[in-house]
């Protein structure tokens, strides 16, 4: 074996050895010390060896702080969406689940997660689930549950709960929801009504969705006369009970009840013929607009109503008579009159169907769909309908006058007013895109399970002057008529201009409601001096707010008073999308102006504030589009402030690093978050979609 030299150590006293060298010489006679004998290899490639394995330990304590390798530390998430929140654990070698659930969150958005916590280590391949939002909804499981478990399920809806005491068979537990057990909020407006059962007089609401021959037994057999009618539909109702008058779960002691049953595109004749009141012209003729009444909503919330009361007619609430010849009305019929002149041509015979108005209209071909529309295909003398038969009134130059029935009108045109298409479930919408009914094509495919209305936007229809001096009929060519189909929709269905009906088998309106939107809440407390008084409460806040992502392409400015209300401004700035008139480019808008109806304080120091929807405004018309200083400015929702629900308002000096990762994400750069660090500045949120305003200095 080799052997290797050791250094000499400090000279002292030795001991000769007899021990032999190598060469046979005594290693005395050497004169080497036993302390500088050789050491053979092995003890050498230990001491390397050592030095090897310390190293080692210290690269894989190193790589493993840098988890190269072992358990992984769990990242807080700051994403807004829950796919952003998967990327982010998937990238650290965990394995993500979605789960999705109900919150006041936009749909998309991140809650959070489960099965481990942020700032933990824990073994790749662990399994995390990030909690995925499907926008306010009511949880399966509410109905039947008590009034204080369903407000507790609620909660984090962020959208107002209206209580109301039902007829039911099931006093003291919520009976009934709408939106249904496990459906989402389709009105933001509206949110969520409660039925809260008990006893009485009355349609019990179990009534609600059950069969139609089966509930007609129940009545009977409880000594009502009852009266069957279809109304329109989804899917899930079909044959069906939708709703009744007296309405279900109302208070009554009458005895003779209608209850309407569901129906799709096929039993369309059946729905919009009959009579009402008195008027019956013995033919099939169609006149039933009322049976539509209803609101209808947007995927993304926009609602308008159908409503039997004229007194409500504006620009987002259209009525519905029932009868013919009803100018301020929405109709299925123009204002020609005589027997059978409403009667779809394929529902008449031969004669009847000669004399029909509406051999061009939808209603009498077999696709299942119908329009509606206002003014009845009249000419226009100004802004008020032109007379039919000139005679003591009449249309001069636009403006209407008195005469002796000689004046030739003048100064007449055919507007755009309001038109919709009506879509039952099962209505044929290929057909009418083949048939090229609409100008444009759209990629959105409306929901086939539900009936919805396709909503004309007239912005881009200009008035067609009346030519008086031609011979013959003259047709509106924005409807359709005897002479000709109307004009082509200029969009396609779209996210916008489809609106989906919102069954409500029970009429709420009929049904006194409380507003708990509040109760239940674990943040705030229920002694009666954590009430702030709101002229303090609302003047700690008042201000100017800004929210942006800090590009500065968009924003949303909010100025808040001492007493609650509130205005504001969104704006979304596109200078590269320019036109004929508009070569500055584009811009959306949306001015709005509103209130906050209460604040309480929260246990953690911040402040809950309720909006007041009714009171939430925009001003102009939601999608009308017109140009300013050579720019094109269309009108559309408040980002950030719609739906207009519950807020949470953080003050100054309030703990920044108890702020959630979604309140940080937006403008983060504004204001500290670092922890032990209180905020210099008011902090809004909207607890609906959870963006941040943040107040200007």
């Amino acid at each position: 074996m080799p052997l290797v030299d050791i250094p000499p150590a400090q000279p002292h006293k030795q001991q000769q050895s007899n021990i032999p060298s190598t060469d046979g010489t005594p290693a005395a006679a050497t004169g080497v010390s036993t302390m500088q004998r050789k050491l053979p290899m092995t003890a050498l490639i230990a001491i390397i060896a050592a030095s090897i394995a310390m190293a080692v330990c210290a690269a894989t304590f190193i790589t493993y702080k840098m988890e190269l390798w072992g358990p992984q530390t769990v990242p807080s998430i700051t994403a807004s969406n829950a796919e952003d929140a998967v990327n982010q654990l998937a990238s650290k070698g965990f394995v993500v689940k979605k789960k999705q659930q109900y919150n006041a969150i936009r749909k998309g958005g991140y809650i959070g997660m489960t099965g481990a916590k942020t700032g933990e280590r824990i073994t790749r391949g662990s399994q995390i689930t990030v909690l995925e939002s499907l926008g306010p909804g009511v949880p399966q499981g509410t109905v039947g549950s008590t009034a204080k478990q369903a407000e507790a399920k609620l909660k984090p809806m962020g959208v107002k709960i209206t209580e109301h005491e039902v007829v039911s068979e099931h006093p003291g537990k919520v009976s009934v929801s709408a939106p249904a057990d496990g459906q989402p909020v389709t009105d933001s407006d509206e949110g969520i009504h409660l039925g809260i059962g008990v006893e009485g007089d009355g349609i019990p609401v179990e009534i609600a969705g059950m069969d139609k021959q089966q509930a007609e037994n129940e009545l009977f057999g409880k000594g009502y006369s009852v009266t069957l009618e279809p109304r329109f539909s989804s899917k899930q109702y079909f044959g069906k009970i939708v709703g009744a008058n007296p309405g279900i779960g109302v208070k009554t002691d009458a005895t003779d009840i209608t209850l309407y049953y569901g129906v799709d595109a096929s039993g369309r004749y059946d729905v919009l013929t009959g009579t009402k009141g008195q008027f019956d012209t013995g033919f099939k003729d169609i006149a039933r607009t009322d049976r539509l009444a209803g609101r209808y909503c947007t995927e993304d919330g926009d609602c308008i109503t159908m409503s039997e009361d004229a007194s409500q007619a504006s620009d987002t609430t259209y009525y519905v008579s029932g009868e013919f010849n009803q100018a301020d009305s929405l109709n299925l019929c123009g204002v020609i009159q005589g027997p059978g002149v409403c009667t779809p041509t394929n529902q008449a015979d031969a004669e009847i169907a000669q004399a029909s108005s509406l051999n061009n209209s939808l209603i009498s071909g077999d696709t299942g769909a119908f329009e509606l529309y206002k003014g009845l295909g009249s000419a226009y003398c100004g802004n008020d309908l032109s007379p039919i038969t000139p005679g003591y009134v009449y249309c001069d130059n636009g403006h209407l006058a008195n005469g002796d029935g000689s004046q030739q009108q003048s100064g007449e045109t055919f507007k755009a007013t309001d038109f919709f298409v009506y879509m039952p479930v099962n209505a044929n919408l290929s057909a009418l895109e083949s048939n090229g009914y609409f100008t444009n094509k759209s990629s959105y495919q409306p929901d086939k399970n539900r009936p919805y209305v396709i909503k004309r936007d007239n912005s881009d229809y200009k008035p067609i002057p009346v030519d008086n001096n031609a011979t013959g009929p003259r047709y509106d060519p924005y409807v359709p008529s005897s002479g000709s189909k109307p004009v082509q929709f200029k969009e396609a269905p779209n996210k916008h201009n489809v609106y989906y009906l919102v069954e409500t088998p029970i009429d709420w309106n009929q049904i006194n409601g409380t507003d708990t939107t509040n109760a239940g809440n674990d943040n705030s407390t229920n002694d009666s001096a954590s009430e702030a008084k709101p002229s303090e409460s609302f003047n700690q806040f008042a201000g100017s707010y800004l929210f942006s992502s800090g590009s500065g392409g968009w924003a949303t400015t909010l100025t808040v008073s001492n007493d609650g209300s509130f205005t504001g401004e969104f704006h979304d700035d596109d200078l590269g999308i320019t036109g004929p008139g508009y070569p500055n480019g584009s811009k959306s808008e949306a001015k709005f102006s509103g209130r906050f109806a209460s604040i309480s304080q929260n246990a953690d120091g911040s402040y809950a504030l309720q909006c007041d929807s009714n009171s939430f405004a925009v001003e102009g018309t939601k999608g009308s589009t017109h140009i300013e200083d050579g720019m094109q400015i269309t009108i559309t929702d408040a980002y950030g402030m719609e739906p207009c629900g519950l807020f949470t308002a953080y003050p100054k000096g309030y703990d920044s690093s108890k702020l959630s990762n979604d309140v940080k994400s937006w403008n983060a750069g504004s204001y500290d978050f670092t922890a032990n660090s209180s905020l210099s500045i008011n902090i809004l949120v909207n607890n609906n979609q959870q963006e941040s305003f943040y107040q200007q200095q």
